[in-house]
């Protein structure tokens, strides 16, 4: 049988399950232009998680504080993982924030950066809801720091960080603590498992075009997948006869928690849901090739009543914003730490939260 890798999968956070245990990635230093950054700690359930506080630059007083909220997999409060240390999608928001005299606050999250797991063992607990109620407690613990207004906060979600923000915002809605904006930011635009079918539907297809596939074969990893997702949906357990390694892989009993809760949440629906006038920014690489036109369209139908939702696109930036010269090619691309953040991220952000805040 094809072993088609799960790790190729954006999007399968779930990843971070099987590899809580990797070695910490430390935050690095912020450059010598940027305000100082404060670190603290901040409880949630029985995890205390380390966090970056990013204050405004320029004036004193109390400033509007955007949550940064990380991608999938062990991707750590800068936006970085172990096998690249470098990439700083987190940071580079922060700073062009701080720019902007907006502080903010990035977490690492259960299973990334210095976020042990010893209080999970076997990964006991770390599910969907586990990592949407980090994003809640982040959040208030941002409205409290000093220098905060706490009536003008907004919410950034990067990749699957941007599901979590839409979650934050409806979860909120109505009430004080609701953000005043969120910016979704090479977001997950589909369902979850909607999302894992289209990509290893599409693997499955190239397999099958490079000759390693039988049109046999594919018919039937293709019949299995559907079985395997309406089983996840309806039941939350696999089929009994699923043959297929790498749906074994993907959607391990370990892994079925977390599919299962993420799946239940449309981003179309959220953002349908966050009313008429509520400012949201979607911003999408137009060399991303993690994240569809169709799959942020799909997002922007929730958004399409909403007179305050904006769509961005970033021509020559990849799914982590950096600058991509000629054809992108992540497994070429994401190594290279010489790549500049694409510099029209942060005019576009100044625009928006000039009207939203």
């Amino acid at each position: 049988m094809l072993d088609i890798s799960p790790s190729r999968l954006f999007g399968c956070a779930v990843t971070a399950l099987l590899i809580a245990g990797c070695s910490s990635v430390t935050a690095q230093g912020v450059s010598s232009d940027a305000p100082i950054t404060r670190e603290l700690t901040f409880r949630s359930g029985p995890d205390a998680l380390p966090a970056t506080f990013q204050p405004a630059a320029g004036r004193t007083g109390v400033r509007p504080a955007a949550l940064i909220i990380s991608g999938s997999g062990p991707t750590d409060r800068d936006g970085n993982d172990r096998q690249f240390p470098h990439l700083d999608t987190n940071r580079n928001f922060a700073k062009a924030l701080a720019a902007d005299r907006i502080a903010s606050l990035r977490y690492d999250k259960l299973g990334s950066g210095q976020a042990g797991t010893e209080n999970h063992p076997g990964g006991r607990g770390i599910d969907f809801d586990l990592f949407a109620q980090e994003a809640l407690d982040a959040y208030r613990t941002m409205a409290r720091q000093p220098g905060v207004d706490p009536h003008r906060l907004i919410v950034v979600g990067h990749s699957e960080g941007g599901l979590l923000a839409l979650w934050l915002a409806d979860r909120l809605r109505g009430t004080p603590e609701a953000p005043r904006a969120v910016v979704l930011a090479a977001p997950i635009g589909i369902r979850y498992l909607d999302l894992l079918s289209k990509q290893l539907t599409e693997q499955y297809r190239a397999a099958q075009a490079a000759g390693r596939l039988s049109a046999q074969q594919v018919a039937s990893l293709l019949d299995e997948l559907r079985e395997t997702v309406s089983s996840i949906r309806k039941t939350g357990t696999l089929p009994a006869d699923l043959s297929d390694p790498t749906l074994k892989t993907v959607f391990s009993p370990a892994n079925i928690p977390f599919l299962r809760q993420a799946d239940r949440l449309d981003p179309a629906g959220l953002a349908r849901g966050l009313g008429p006038a509520f400012p949201a920014l979607v911003l999408r690489g137009l060399k991303d090739v993690q994240v569809s036109a169709g799959e942020v369209q799909h997002l922007m139908t929730g958004f399409r009543a909403n007179r305050a939702a904006v769509q961005a696109d970033i021509p020559d930036a990849d799914h982590l914003f950096k600058v991509v010269s000629g054809t992108p090619n992540p497994s070429v691309d994401y190594p290279d730490a010489t790549r500049p953040f694409a510099p029209q991220v942060a005019p576009r952000l100044r625009a928006f939260l000039g009207k939203a805040l």
